[in-house]
């Protein structure tokens, strides 16, 4: 399956008080589950710093799927992302023999 690496920028209205300890206090349960909606699979998430404020490590069927849950994210969370996707090691000899 393709896996994807999304970074993610916080924009828009600054949060109420508390909204982010609640947002994150117990981690992205429900990133995780916008992503297993589209019938993906959310490795990893990181607070970032820098240019991005989260980075996510995601796996999905197909990039059309993947493409859905970010626009879905983006509908229930705000900010921007960047999405791309990416080879793993064990691929990279199948991809090396086409060249």
């Amino acid at each position: 399956m393709p896996h994807y690496i999304s970074m993610v920028s916080m924009s828009g209205e600054p949060a109420e008080p508390g909204t982010v300890a609640d947002a994150i206090g117990e981690g992205a349960p429900e990133t995780r589950k916008l992503v297993e909606a589209h019938g993906g699979t959310l490795h990893e998430v990181y607070l970032t710093m820098g240019a991005f404020d989260v980075l996510m490590v995601m796996e999905f069927d197909s990039t059309q799927a993947c493409a859905q849950a970010m626009l879905a994210m983006r509908e229930q969370f705000g900010g921007v992302t960047q999405t791309i996707e990416v080879f793993p090691e064990s691929q990279w000899g199948e991809i090396a023999g086409g060249v």
